[in-house]
């Protein structure tokens, strides 16, 4: 927990933020400028996803090329000067959305509102050998890693952006790749699949769908299923899994509704399906459509959306 921001055991407030990256933060920083009491409550370190990302983040606006290390630490230190207070590394939280209470080991806060702001993870293939590989620490990243795998052969699953970046970051240094994608389209965007599709160094398999991950020590191998041609088994040194994120929803109780991408549903200010209830950033945006910029906005228009609710003065409604 940090120094500044001490709170009591139990406490009543406007506004509860669940989450500490860019949308909660926004979410935070928003509360204090319209007047709401409001915590910000994170289980984990601040800064959401922007802690791992290892390239710059080219597009944020005023920043030039940014890191995302140093963006979540100006970030965070814009709330703390905002006065809203962070209590962070609180653990395992609980959200009883009917109640509308937040539970951590840091304490309870009782809130007339609550902004979901919990962000995204990797979405996991859920394949054999998935867990073990992750729990011998290799989890890689294709800016930062492409050079241990010159001369290797290395697998990309996936069909967006980040898988066809990766693959090409990892072919121009010298791995030997080959892509597997369930579909024969690709959802990245033109300039990454022109790239792949005519380097010299990255295989597509497609339609094809990986079943397994091989090997006891390291990866080894990959299992492959083909479309209608059987199995095969290509070798693989890293396996960089991409496809796509799911929403933080551990520790939520009485969800709100999702939609048809499987994130939260919400109205265009960041309503949900439950009175008192909001949500911002990548919980409850597809991700084709994340980023930085629309994370910040989203917490800042959660917020409004809970003054006018709380006042009653909702000019949204119908």
């Amino acid at each position: 927990m940090k120094e500044e921001a001490r709170v009591s055991e139990r406490q009543k407030v406007d506004l509860a933020v669940v989450g500490a990256g860019p949308a909660g933060i926004s979410a935070g920083i928003w509360a204090r400028r319209v007047g709401l009491t409001a915590v910000v409550i994170e289980a984990a370190e601040p800064g959401g996803q922007l802690r791992g990302v290892r390239g710059p983040i080219p597009d944020y606006p005023g920043w030039g090329e940014v890191q995302g290390p140093e963006l979540a630490r100006a970030l965070v230190d814009h709330l703390v000067r905002s006065g809203t207070p962070l209590v962070d590394s609180a653990g395992p939280v609980r959200v009883d959305t009917a109640g509308r209470r937040v539970h951590t080991a840091a304490g309870v806060w009782e809130a007339e509102a609550i902004v979901l702001a919990t962000g995204a993870r990797p979405r996991r293939l859920g394949i054999p050998g998935e867990a073990e590989m992750e729990r011998r620490g290799e989890v890689w990243s294709a800016s930062r890693d492409a050079g241990r795998f010159r001369h290797l052969p290395v697998v990309v699953i996936g069909g967006g952006d980040r898988a066809l970046e990766g693959a090409w970051l990892l072919a121009e240094a010298g791995a030997q790749v080959t892509i597997v994608h369930r579909r024969t389209s690709f959802r990245a965007r033109r300039q990454w699949w022109e790239r792949v599709f005519r380097h010299p160094g990255i295989t597509v398999m497609a339609p094809a769908w990986a079943v397994a991950i091989q090997g006891s020590d390291q990866t080894q191998s990959v299992r492959i299923r083909l479309g209608g041609a059987g199995e095969i088994e290509v070798p693989a040194a890293g396996v960089f899994v991409r496809i796509g994120t799911e929403p933080n929803l551990e520790g939520i109780h009485d969800l709100p509704r999702l939609d048809s991408y499987g994130v939260v549903a919400v109205d265009r200010w960041g309503r949900t399906s439950l009175p008192g209830i909001y949500a911002a950033g990548d919980v409850c945006t597809p991700a084709p459509y994340t980023g930085v910029a629309s994370a910040v906005a989203d917490g800042m228009r959660a917020v409004k959306a809970a003054v006018q609710d709380m006042e009653g003065a909702n000019p949204f409604k119908g």
